[in-house]
């Protein structure tokens, strides 16, 4: 038993060891493969630092273009989608519940700014009841989800019987359109219509007996745009506008880019101090003067010669006069800049070569 135990015990010790060896190896193989890999970077790098100013352009091109153009067809999207167009409402009338026939229904979403022609379409049938009913109101109320009423508008209309002719039947319907709002602003995209069809003395009888009520086929509530200003131009020519926004976008993004690549694209490389030509000059030996000329230049003139005094010629032995500091007095107040350098000049001029 206790064996047992032992033999166990020295197999998970040497599976134990077993696994941090392997570990170790493992870490080693990773370690060098990066090494190996920033390696080939860096050498990557340092060969193609020379040709930067060219590839960068390049890659930024190849990359960035797409990119742009990506950019420029979703804003020209945004434009073409956002534009304000013409809707249509179905409404389902309620009849029976002792009241002008009604409907309650959410309109698509509008535009907030955008100026709307509302009316009321209706296809009632060409029966004798609806021609006998006379005048009846229509009722429009469009309020805003938490049911704020922004206006309330009461429309009259008719019913008329069709003309008759050789040419064409007698129509069975009759399309009914009631102007309710005109260059009406929403303010708010989401609205709720309340409409109300009919005349509210339905309770009393036409005719043979008929009810006040006109009946209706379809009804629906109709929004046209009104083209006004800069809204109404977009929204006559929208695909021609989504084009120009689209466009104007990736010109935008390119001059955006250029101004941006371009210092990189023309710059110059700095001149090395040991590639001016003042350095050659000096490591090939001769020394520039700073008018240009060079020391050999000045090397090559012989000396002056040295004027000899008029008592060379009598005396051989030179002639040794004490010369005193010469004095330096300010000029009077009166004497000119101009005087004063006269003076001077006359002054040294006497003096002859002698006496130095």
């Amino acid at each position: 038993m206790d064996n047992t135990h032992t033999s166990s015990a020295q197999e998970h010790h040497l599976t134990a060891h077993d696994r941090e060896s392997l570990s170790q190896v493992l870490l080693n193989v990773l370690s060098s493969l990066l090494r190996f890999l920033l390696a080939v970077a860096s050498n990557a790098l340092s060969f193609l630092r020379p040709y930067a100013p060219q590839i960068i352009p390049v890659l930024t091109c190849v990359f960035i273009i797409p990119l742009f153009v990506l950019l420029s067809s979703f804003a020209g999207f945004l434009v073409w989608k956002n534009v304000a167009v013409g809707w249509e409402t179905p409404l389902h009338l309620q009849f029976g519940d002792g009241a002008p026939p009604y409907a309650l229904t959410p309109l698509p979403p509008l535009i907030s700014q955008q100026r709307y022609d509302v009316s009321v379409h209706l296809t009632i049938p060409a029966i004798e009841s609806n021609f006998a009913l006379g005048n009846f109101m229509t009722t429009l109320t469009l309020s805003t989800a938490s049911n704020k009423t922004l206006t309330t508008v009461r429309r009259p209309a008719i019913a008329s019987p069709p003309r008759a002719s050789f040419l064409r039947r007698t129509p069975i319907t009759i399309s009914l359109t009631v102007p309710m709002l005109a260059s009406f602003v929403p303010g708010t995209s989401m609205l709720l219509a309340f409409v109300e069809v009919g005349r509210r003395d339905g309770w009393r009888s036409l005719g043979k007996g008929e009810g006040r009520e006109i009946s209706v086929i379809a009804a629906s509530v109709r929004g046209s745009v009104v083209h006004h200003g800069i809204r109404g131009l977009v929204a006559r020519f929208p695909l021609t506008f989504a084009l120009i926004s689209a466009a104007t976008f990736f010109v935008i993004l390119s001059v955006i880019m250029t101004a941006c690549i371009l210092p990189t694209v023309f710059r110059h490389k700095p001149e090395s101090v040991l590639e001016s030509p003042l350095v050659e000059e000096m490591i090939k030996g001769r020394s520039v003067s700073p008018l240009g000329s060079s020391s050999s230049d000045s090397e090559e003139r012989p000396p002056p010669r040295r004027r000899r005094s008029r008592l060379s010629g009598s005396t051989s032995a030179p002639i040794r006069v004490k010369v005193e500091a010469p004095t330096t007095t300010m000029p009077p107040a009166d004497v000119k800049p101009d005087q004063l350098r006269r003076r001077t000049s006359k002054a040294f001029d006497g003096l002859s070569d002698s006496e130095f």
